[in-house]
């Protein structure tokens, strides 16, 4: 039963998805491009030099995409520069292949209670396969925080520390683990955490030493204004009155409904809501993005507590609120992470007890 659930969900995402989108993925027309063209040229002082980048773009696939621009870190496109030396299409298959796997060892990894139940999320979550299909590494992130938690209950702190550090890969998601930190008191694992993005900031210089001026300077480029399909808090506010005020009141919010939930909840609960809290203050994040919470929503959804909580967690898991993204971008999903994350910090305030995800209650 649980096998055929996986493929249903599976089957219902291809169709959501549509035969356009799954050729698109299969021809290689999607963001790898940018991880490829970004391998090549990672260590040849010009990584982010525009019109080389447009160049090496005609030179590898044919034909140059303005959009397409290297938008990650130096250390990760000098990770990836095996990658560059294949044909494209058998470096794609390599990447599609190691983005699955990934996500297959970060249900793996968890423990044995939430095994059946995260594989079975992962195949329904939409987020997730578009991630794939789009050429994304979501899965990378999901098997980082995996690796992340499994290794913090060994009690090694440091080294989970530093194994977090990698999810500078995705560094503008991750905006508020320094809340996680403070909160939880974790100067270990925060130290760990410094000396793995020390470490990856000074690899970064395999692409010259003026990279970070030249990283800022294409990103600004590239930045579009169009943040409909966002599910941020820069998409919620977007049509109403005084938008920049709104936002700014509800972002001092967001970050105190989750230190409030880092206070009160274990570290696995709390680390679900830096997510989501990172994910609305964000101002570049989409669809596939939201696939790094399906660990946390799994977590939320098995545990006993606030039934708003309980079903935010639940209709998360499921297609229908990324659907929407189609048709009324991505708003209402943001709606949802912050009616979620509200409940959350709600949870348990009413007699000043400890928040119901705390183990063993």
């Amino acid at each position: 039963m649980a096998g055929l659930l996986c493929l249903l969900g599976l089957a219902i995402n291809c169709v959501i998805m549509g035969p356009l989108a799954l050729n698109a993925a299969y021809e290689g027309q999607n963001d790898f491009r940018q991880f490829y063209v970004g391998a090549k040229l990672a260590v040849s002082g010009n990584l982010y030099n525009f019109d080389r980048v447009l160049e090496a773009q005609r030179e590898a696939l044919g034909a140059s995409n303005a959009r397409m621009l290297p938008g990650r870190l130096p250390f990760y496109y000098a990770a990836l520069a095996p990658l560059a030396r294949l044909p494209y299409h058998l470096a794609l298959a390599v990447w599609d292949g190691s983005t699955v796997l990934a996500t297959a060892l970060f249900v793996w990894l968890s423990p044995k209670t939430k095994r059946a139940p995260l594989a079975g999320a992962c195949c329904w979550s939409l987020p997730l396969m578009f991630s794939t299909a789009i050429g994304q590494d979501v899965g990378f992130v999901l098997l980082i925080l995996a690796f992340t938690l499994r290794t913090l209950a060994s009690r090694r702190t440091l080294l989970a520390g530093l194994i977090l550090s990698l999810c500078l890969i995705k560094f503008h998601l991750f905006l508020l683990l320094p809340l996680l930190f403070l909160g939880k008191r974790e100067w270990r694992l925060a130290s760990g955490f410094l000396l793995g993005s020390a470490a990856l900031s000074l690899l970064s210089f395999v692409a010259g030493w003026d990279w970070p001026r030249a990283y800022v300077a294409l990103n600004l480029r590239a930045i579009s204004e169009d943040s409909r399909l966002m599910p941020t808090l820069h998409s919620l506010t977007a049509h109403l009155p005084a938008r920049d005020a709104v936002e700014l009141v509800l972002a001092v919010a967001v970050i105190g409904l989750v230190w409030r939930v880092v206070r009160r909840a274990d570290f696995e609960v709390a680390l679900g809501a830096t997510l989501l809290g990172g994910l609305l203050l964000t101002r570049h994040a989409y669809m596939q993005d939201c696939g790094m919470l399906v660990g946390s929503l799994v977590t939320l959804f098995q545990r006993p507590g606030n039934v708003v909580v309980h079903n935010c967690a639940l209709v998360l898991l499921l297609p229908m609120p990324y659907v929407l993204f189609f048709t009324q971008g991505g708003a209402p999903t943001a709606a949802l992470f912050l009616l979620l994350l509200a409940a959350m910090a709600w949870s348990g305030a009413k007699n000043g007890s400890p928040l119901v995800f705390e183990p063993g209650r």
